[in-house]
Formats: C-alpha cells, sequence, structure tokens
C-alpha cells in the first residue's frame, strides 16, 4: 500500500477529473463514428416506380392473296375462232360472251330441233282435243306424247352443243390477257384467258403451332403490303386448315379483306401480323429480375427496406420483362444494384441526398 500525503491529493483529483472528462470524448467520438458507419451501410440502389403493360401475343408470318373467285378459262369442244371479246383489265359481268367458236352447223342444227318439237307439241295438242271428243283412242295420244319429249330431248341436245361454242364469263370480275386471236383453232386443253372476282381478296399464309391459340381465339389481324410498309389494312380469319405440316411445324391460314377499289391484285405480297391482348401484368426491367433457387424474384422498397417478392415471368419484351407477382402499380422496385441487396436491409435511392446525423459532427 503507497501512503500519500494528504497535501498532495488536490492534484490527483484533478488528474482523475481529466482523466474521465477524456475518456467520455473518446467514447463519444466512437459512438459517433459508430452512427456514421451504420448510416453508410445503407446499400445504394437505383429504384422506378412499378408500372403496368399489357401482355402481347404476336405473331408475324408472309402471305399471298387470292381473289375470291378465280377461274382459268378452257372451251368445251375444239373448232375454229369467230369471235373475240376480251379486254385485258377490263370488268365484266356474269354471262358477258368473251368468245365464240364457229357454231354454223349447231344453229342449223338447233333450228331443226326447234320446229321438230313445236311440230310434236301442235300434234299433242290436236289429239288432246280429239281425245276430249272421244274420237280418237287414249293410246294415240300417249305415242304423240312420247314423240314430243323426244324432240324436247333432242332441242336440249342441239342447244347444248350450240351454248358449246360460246364461252361466257362464270361471275361478275377482271379478265387477263389473252393470246387467242379470231381464225385460231383451239381445242379443250386450250387456256382462253382468266377472269379474277377481287372485290375481296384471301390472304394465304403459314402460322407456326405456337400460334394456334391465337387464331382460335380471333386475335386482331393486320395485313400490311410489301410495297406500302406504312399502311395496315384490317382483315379477318376465315378458313383454317384441319391439320399441321410434319415437315415444318405450321399450319395453313387464310383470311380475308376487302379490296373494293381494286388496288391490290390477285398474287400480292402481304405482311401479316396476328395480334392477341391479354392481361395487364407488371413491367421491369430485365437487370431488375433476379433469380433464386425456386423462382424468380425481385427488390421492392418499404420503410426504406428490401423486401422480395417471388414472381412469375408471363412475357419478355426488348429490354422489359412483364411478371406476375404480389404487385401494385405504383409500387417502388429497385432496378439497379440488387446483387447487393439482402432481405430487410436499409437501402438509400441514388436520387436521396445523404445527410449526416448530428452526433457525427
Amino acid at each position: 500500500m503507497i501512503f500519500i500525503p494528504r497535501r498532495f491529493m488536490p492534484g490527483v483529483k484533478l488528474r482523475f477529473s481529466m482523466t474521465l472528462l477524456t475518456a467520455t470524448a473518446l467514447l463519444l467520438s466512437a459512438y459517433a463514428s459508430m452512427a456514421l458507419a451504420q448510416d453508410d451501410r445503407r446499400v445504394l440502389v437505383v429504384t422506378e416506380s412499378l408500372s403496368f403493360e399489357q401482355q402481347v401475343q404476336r405473331v408475324d408470318a408472309v402471305g399471298s392473296a387470292r381473289a375470291l373467285r378465280s377461274v382459268t378459262l378452257y372451251p368445251a369442244v375444239a373448232d375454229r375462232v369467230t369471235e373475240v371479246n376480251i379486254v385485258p383489265g377490263q370488268w365484266v359481268t356474269q354471262d358477258s360472251v368473251l368468245l365464240r367458236l364457229d357454231n354454223r352447223r349447231q344453229r342449223v342444227a338447233l333450228d331443226r330441233a326447234r320446229i321438230q318439237l313445236e311440230d310434236a307439241q301442235r300434234t299433242v295438242d290436236r289429239l288432246q282435243s280429239s281425245l276430249e271428243r272421244r274420237a280418237i283412242a287414249q293410246s294415240e295420244l300417249d305415242d304423240a306424247t312420247t314423240l314430243r319429249d323426244l324432240a324436247q330431248i333432242a332441242f336440249d341436245e342441239a342447244e347444248t352443243e350450240y351454248e358449246d361454242r360460246i364461252v361466257r364469263a362464270p361471275f361478275d370480275g377482271v379478265v387477263g390477257i389473252t393470246d387467242i386471236q379470231v381464225g385460231d383453232r383451239i381445242n379443250e386443253q386450250t387456256a382462253i384467258t382468266t377472269i379474277d372476282d377481287s372485290r375481296q381478296l384471301y390472304i394465304d399464309f403459314r402460322a407456326p403451332e405456337s400460334a394456334l391459340a391465337l387464331i382460335q381465339h380471333q386475335g386482331l389481324l393486320q395485313v400490311t403490303p410489301w410495297q406500302q410498309a406504312g399502311e395496315s389494312i384490317a382483315a379477318q380469319v376465315v378458313e383454317v386448315d384441319s391439320r399441321f405440316d410434319i415437315a415444318n411445324r405450321t399450319i395453313r391460314v387464310r383470311a380475308i379483306m376487302n379490296n373494293d377499289n381494286q388496288r391490290f391484285r390477285p398474287g400480292s405480297s402481304f405482311r401479316v401480323s396476328l395480334q392477341l391482348n391479354g392481361e395487364y401484368f407488371a413491367s421491369i426491367p430485365e437487370a431488375a429480375l433476379m433469380w433464386g433457387p425456386t423462382s424468380a424474384y425481385v427488390w421492392t422498397v418499404e420503410d426504406q427496406r428490401a423486401n422480395r417478392v417471388d414472381v412469375q415471368i408471363k412475357q419478355r419484351l426488348r429490354g422489359r420483362v412483364l411478371i406476375d407477382g404480389d404487385l401494385e402499380p405504383g409500387q417502388t422496385i429497385i432496378t439497379e444494384g440488387v446483387q447487393s441487396v439482402r432481405q430487410g436491409q436499409q437501402v438509400r435511392p441514388e436520387s436521396e441526398s445523404y445527410e449526416p446525423s448530428e452526433s457525427a459532427e
């Protein structure tokens, strides 16, 4: 035990007080440094307000136009051409005479058959009156009726032979180019011309197997002419093939579009776009999507703390992803800095200014 004289006690007390004050100051400084370090551990992140976007399924294909009705005309018989009434590109009506073959013999035969039919009909009428007066037997009228019927058949045959030498338009439409001239001798294999009813056009295209749902739900169909890329025309799916092509896993589809002004010709090519609008889902940047052991997830900010929300991917777009989960429009999500975030960790958005606490001063 060390004995300190009483006259030295005031100096000891003074030094002890100074030591205590110094220790207190160091403790407060350490506490301020800890508070500052704790504030600095708030992870710096980039956030954005969550928006929702409608899911869109889309299929693009190349289609070719076909006339609503289109035929190539051939003669029914072989003979010499005597008349041609074909003007390429001209609109013709049904039953218009486009071409005639030599029908002189058939016209004579038709006149003969008509005379014989009229004579047979007069005989039947005369015998009918005689039978009413009981002047003849029923058998005589029956024989005359049979001859009248045979004359009718002969007349029909002669009329058919005559009509076979006339080529008529089967429906309203536009006639094509012909190489036939008066005096040519043609046969049943000679193509005369074409005729197209193009007031409406079929657009034939092939769709992938994955597009069958869009086709069955009658999605929005737009066709765009290759030569007029900025113009879209509404069309409607009217026919779908009964099977897929096993070679390329596609199915043949036929749509129809109006062409009243005859702007487009059969055979034209179109860009076909089939679109089906679905539900609305949260839209986030690709960088905001994270992957866990069981599912994908995103980070949201609640009370300046990170919160993990599991999501399902619905559709990938260019630079963005549509997801489904426990999310609401306007909610704050973390888009950058997601690798440094942990559940419940405090975060500091990049736009938030850093203000040190008073204890750090």
